[in-house]
């Protein structure tokens, strides 16, 4: 395992602990798929993953633990133009590029996102949490097709 995944992983001990959540032998191998997995891939993708080391794990118990994840902050939902949910195990502030023909999710990093100014609009009479952009485009895989 790479040192950058294994710190992802110390990581998530660190949150389930935080959270009151233990750490079973599924939901490891649940997140692990997803951080191996940089597609951010839907929970039909990770159920793929992990059933032939884990045969009796269900696709109701990868959508249950993964929505409780997400819950606990230990991952976020990507749901850019597909018709179900898709997950990244990257937490750390990012953006996304996003393929509107294959569907393919991309993480992007840029401090000049970052810097980008809340439109008053948005702060008046809400709560401001977070805020993430994504670039549909047309990507090239699919512009050589």
């Amino acid at each position: 395992m790479l040192v950058e995944e294994q710190k992802i992983i110390d990581e998530f001990f660190d949150k389930c602990h935080e959270n009151a959540l233990n750490v079973t032998p599924q939901r490891l191998a649940i997140y692990k798929a997803l951080v191996k997995d940089k597609s951010h891939p839907n929970p039909e993708t990770i159920y793929k993953s992990i059933k032939p080391d884990y045969p009796t794990i269900s696709l109701a118990t990868v959508y249950k633990t993964l929505e409780t994840f997400e819950k606990k902050g230990i991952v976020s939902v990507v749901t850019p133009l597909h018709d179900t949910v898709r997950y990244d195990a990257e937490m750390h502030h990012h953006h996304h590029i996003v393929c509107v023909k294959c569907k393919k999710v991309v993480d992007l990093i840029d401090n000049d996102l970052d810097k980008f100014p809340i439109p008053k609009s948005v702060l008046k009479g809400n709560q401001f949490l977070n805020y993430s952009i994504q670039f549909n485009v047309v990507c090239s895989e699919c512009l050589k097709k």
